[in-house]
């Protein structure tokens, strides 16, 4: 049971309590049969892993054993190809010089073991060149140690996620000498994943020959207001009750101290509150996930009603109405659901009505979850007819719908899952998708996917694409006085396979181009939508596409290069065609042919990850901007060729990205935001 990684990390995944769910999986095992020294508690099992001997040792966890160097050598002959990387065995990581130190704990036939670091956090300024990499020696020696000396039946890699499936290698189809496969040989590979990660996800499948048992995410509540964002509520609600000067002024001072005056200004009073108010109601509102999850636990009842009452309000109430939940219960109580939209920016009293809908169909889910289960929809249904006069069977086809998720949510498999899988049982397929999105990843404890690559981007993606590039173009020509020449885009996996490639449809719409569907329904190829019709000039992209992206999503990539090159070849106007205009400039500055000046689809070289400029920034070894920017730019400066080739091309990505107005990315996550996570700055 290695899990990742160390350098005080020790037992973190994405969304997962580890140690807990390390102690009831332990639990599980012993439980049908498996020789299991069971501690007393997770806490327990923590010191036993993280502290230990780890003190004495000089390590950062228990060491469980020791590899001497001459059988690290005899054992995995491959540490010769280390050697370029990371000189010669042993080298400065996890050993005393004659020894490897396997760091975990063994607990009867299970060993839970840390899994070693990619090492490059001892050494951070080396991330600045490096375009390939190995496995460090004590990255090797561990696995080494798993598959000849403990001789383990299986792995199971615990949360999202390790470092084995990024080891440099093919991006699809391991052959032998793929680091991935020279480290896991033929071991049986089960792996904890968080359901709402396809593309990694799909990583681990294809290069680490894993088979995924999913996990649920924590269940997304409200975040409410707390401490300053309170008291500043409760001034606004006794200035709406009896508006008084002193009282606008205190509304000012407690919102300046917040941060939230920057962004609004209003010399009208009833403005200026609404405004603030707006704020404070989309703060409260905001989901956030509720903790961590625990294998093979259910939410608790208050998480399942915010997380129900999250559901139902994306979804029609019921096969003959369009309409959501919030909207019928609007309806109900006298108000107009879209204009309650329209209004809630800036009025007081429409945010008070919406306050007001809010509850009612909270209290309503609440009903639903806490009542038994034959009388569920009853109950709910009297309290409807009571406070929103909707008759009761109007929202049958809802209730059957949440109670489904209810069952499902109160019957995660995710341990049986891997019991069964651990006794060579077949484990069933599911899809990986946010729960919000896709409820057909419940219930959790399935093998996930991720989608058919060439049906993408869909129709509704490129529906929901254009209408975003619109937005995003006009909020442009407003901040800078006049529509953006070129918008760097930034296109990672997860957030393309959630929502069938919305991100490619927004760069696709942004040359001017669309996809073109045959009659199998299959995207093959895209054409340019005539100036005439598109109604605007062609912008230019730069995109820059995750490493996962690129091994997951290569079709798509070849839609937006033929796309750009497209609208680069075009004979059009230069100030209708920003894409012809530059390439044209570049391939004359560069002395290139515009066919090459025209790349604009950028990433890691095959088999690299990452910009690194995260790490870079966590480890805080850079001095100024520039040295940031030379680690993506060398990272991240190979382009697309004409035959799906990966080139370095980094004389063309500096010259794209120096006419860039505006950067954008679209982020498709109800869990994660922009300060919740490093990776929106790698």
């Amino acid at each position: 049971l290695p899990i990742s990684p160390n350098l005080g990390n020790v037992g973190t995944a994405a969304y997962l309590d580890v140690f807990q769910s390390l102690f009831e999986l332990l639990r599980s095992l012993k439980a049908d049969g498996y020789t299991v020294e069971l501690p007393g508690s997770a806490d327990e099992l923590r010191r036993m892993i993280v502290e230990g001997n780890a003190l004495t040792s000089g390590t950062d966890s228990n060491v469980a054993a020791r590899l001497p160097l001459a059988d690290y050598r005899r054992l995995f002959p491959a540490e010769a190809d280390i050697e370029p990387f990371w000189g010669r065995a042993p080298g400065q990581l996890l050993n005393d010089g004659s020894n490897f130190y396997i760091l975990g704990r063994q607990l009867g036939n299970v060993f839970i073991g840390v899994q070693p670091s990619f090492g490059y956090e001892r050494d951070p300024m080396r991330l600045l060149m490096a375009k390939d990499a190995a496995p460090n020696h004590a990255f090797a020696a561990f696995y080494a140690w798993l598959r000849y000396v403990y001789q383990a039946d299986a792995v199971v890699h615990f949360g999202t996620h390790g470092a084995l499936e990024f080891m440099p290698g093919k991006q699809v189809g391991m052959g032998a000498t793929c680091w991935p496969s020279r480290l896991i040989g033929e071991l049986p590979n089960f792996y904890y994943y968080s359901v709402n990660n396809p593309s990694e996800a799909a990583i681990a499948k294809r290069r680490s020959a894993a088979t995924l048992i999913s996990y649920l995410v924590p269940p997304l509540q409200q975040a409410g207001l707390y401490k300053g964002l309170r008291a500043l509520k409760d001034t606004l609600d006794r200035y709406r009750s009896a508006p008084d000067a002193e009282l606008l002024e205190d509304i000012r001072v407690q919102a300046e101290k917040l941060g939230m005056n920057a962004e609004i200004q209003s010399d009208n009073p009833d403005s200026y509150v609404g405004k603030i108010g707006h704020e404070l109601l989309k703060i409260e509102e905001r989901m956030i996930p509720a903790g961590l999850h625990v294998l093979g636990k259910s939410p608790a009842p208050a998480e399942l009603v915010d997380f129900l009452n999250l559901t139902a309000s994306f979804r029609p109430a019921g096969r003959k109405s369009s309409a959501t939940f919030p909207a019928l219960v609007a309806a109900g109580v006298g108000y107009d659901y879209a204009a309650l939209r329209e209004r809630i920016a800036s009025d007081t009293t429409a945010q008070e009505q919406w306050r007001q809908v809010e509850t009612i169909c909270k209290e309503a889910i609440r009903h639903f979850v806490e009542s038994a289960h034959g009388d569920r929809q009853h109950r709910a249904d009297h309290y409807l007819r009571e406070t929103a006069r909707i008759a009761p069977g109007t929202l049958h086809d809802m209730w059957l719908f949440l109670g489904d998720l209810l069952a499902k949510l109160l019957a995660p498999q995710e341990v049986q899952g891997l019991l069964h899988g651990l006794r060579g049982g077949f484990i069933q397929p599911s899809p990986s998708n946010d729960v919000v999105r896709d409820p057909g990843v419940l219930p959790t404890g399935r093998n996930v996917y991720s989608l058919d690559p060439y049906r993408v981007p869909s129709m509704a993606a490129m529906e929901r694409g254009g209408r975003l590039v619109n937005e995003l173009l006009a909020r442009l020509v407003i901040d800078q006085g006049s529509l953006p020449q070129t918008v760097a885009v930034v296109l990672w996996g997860s957030d393309n396979l959630k929502s069938e490639c919305e991100g490619v449809a927004q760069v696709l719409w942004l040359f001017g181009a669309r996809p073109l569907i045959d009659e199998l329904g299959s995207v093959t190829d895209v054409s340019l939508i005539p100036l005439a019709e598109l109604g605007r000039p062609r912008v230019d992209a730069v995109v820059t596409v995750s490493g996962i992206f690129r091994d997951l999503l290569g079709n798509q990539m070849q839609l937006i290069d033929k796309a750009a090159h497209l609208a680069a070849l075009a004979d059009e106007p230069a100030e209708q065609n920003f894409v012809r205009a530059h390439a044209l400039a570049q391939a004359a500055e560069l002395g290139i042919p515009i066919e090459e000046a025209a790349s604009r689809v950028f990433s890691n070289a095959p088999g690299s990850y990452g910009a690194n400029v995260n790490n870079l920034v966590d480890s805080g070894t850079w001095d100024d901007d520039t040295q940031l920017g030379e680690a993506f730019l060398s990272r991240k400066s190979f382009s697309l060729g004409p035959n799906g080739q990966w080139r370095e091309s980094r004389a063309v990505l500096e010259k794209a990205l120096g006419t860039v107005d505006a950067s954008f990315q679209n982020i498709d996550s109800f869990e994660v935001g922009l300060s919740d996570i490093d990776n929106y700055y790698d």
